[in-house]
């Protein structure tokens, strides 16, 4: 019993400090560049008129919120970068802007240039759309009747005016659930629609629903790409791979308060252990089971736990009672 106590009480909170310190580490790096992530956009006022029903706690963002929040890039001299403008400061080409940002999109929706593309032209942001030109009808039964996808005009619209349209895979697979010939081929055919529908080589790749790994890795570099965006949380620095980026996410929760924290080194510590636990059911189980564990989630009270903020408390208040917990056992060894 008290060989379990040690275990549970001093062992596991060793693990888990090295991890926070490595976090804390990678966020403290002089050359860090935060990569927001955000997936489609909703009117708040559709919502509110009842004309639109989306409750997606995690993958939509209220289109107020992500105008103050670009806003907010402005205001504080944030210099929006393309993936072409990291990779190149990662290579030491081109000058890192005094608060460097790169703003992301998964997915490819019709909402990125209906009510996010008129937001970043105003302000004359960069940002970097990943398309899966050919989505599956899992993926486009997940927004019917809430969201469609970018038309061929509209992508190529967005890619000559500074957002950037780069793959996603053909047709938002889990990548890693697949064999390595029809991995590379949702790879391959996914650079040669995209560039064909853009006038240009696709060079960077985010791979969808938590399948990355290792030998995703390996085969995106084969099939050319320079960069490929992970499931990870937080900043990218010169510490990060190039084909392992990670990335904050924007929800649908996120205040204007939560946003600017997230920016900031403390912030992104945070998210990267946040992330961590939401990543811990993909990599035991494997993705397919973790959509299934979050498809239960979502249709039950315990949702909420799926959002960043509720998250975050609830570690919080676990490692008051690990401590409290830790500081009891300690004085049961000490008093006997």
């Amino acid at each position: 019993m008290i060989l379990l106590g040690v275990l549970v009480l001093y062992a596991l909170p060793a693990v888990i400090l090295a991890e926070v310190l490595r976090c804390v580490g990678l966020e403290l790096r002089r050359d860090r560049i935060p990569i927001l992530l955000y997936h489609r956009l909703i009117s708040r006022r559709e919502v509110a008129a009842g004309r639109i029903q989306d409750t997606e706690p995690i993958y939509a963002c209220y289109d107020d919120a992500f105008a103050s929040q670009m806003d907010h890039l402005v205001a504080e001299g944030y210099t929006t970068l393309s993936l072409d403008d990291l990779l190149a400061i990662r290579r030491g080409t081109i000058p890192r802007p005094r608060r460097p940002i790169a703003i992301t999109f998964d997915d490819g929706y019709a909402s990125n240039h209906v009510l996010a593309w008129p937001v970043l032209r105003r302000h004359r942001l960069r940002a970097t759309i990943f398309v899966a030109p050919q989505p599956d009808a899992h993926t486009r039964e997940f927004v019917a009747g809430v969201d469609g996808f970018l038309t061929e005009d509209q992508m190529r619209e967005l890619d000559h005016g500074g957002v950037a349209i780069e793959s996603h895979t053909l047709t938002h697979c889990v990548l890693s659930e697949l064999d390595d010939a029809t991995a590379r081929h949702e790879l391959k055919e996914s650079r040669r629609v995209l560039g064909a529908i853009v006038g240009r080589p696709i060079r960077h790749l985010a791979v969808p629903r938590s399948g990355h790994d290792w030998r995703i890795r390996r085969l995106a570099r084969e099939e050319g790409y320079l960069t490929v965006c992970s499931n990870g949380k937080g900043s990218s620095s010169g510490w990060s791979s190039l084909f392992a980026l990670p990335r904050i996410v924007v929800e649908r929760d996120t205040s204007l308060q939560d946003f600017a924290r997230a920016l900031s080194p403390r912030g992104a510590v945070v998210l990267r252990l946040v992330g961590t636990l939401k990543r811990a059911p993909g990599l035991l189980l494997g993705p397919g089971a973790a959509m299934t564990i979050r498809r239960a989630l979502l249709s039950g009270p315990l949702g909420v736990l799926l959002q960043t903020r509720r998250l975050v408390r609830m570690l919080a208040a676990c490692a008051f009672l690990y401590a409290l917990a830790t500081a009891l056992f300690t004085w049961y060894l000490v008093s006997r």
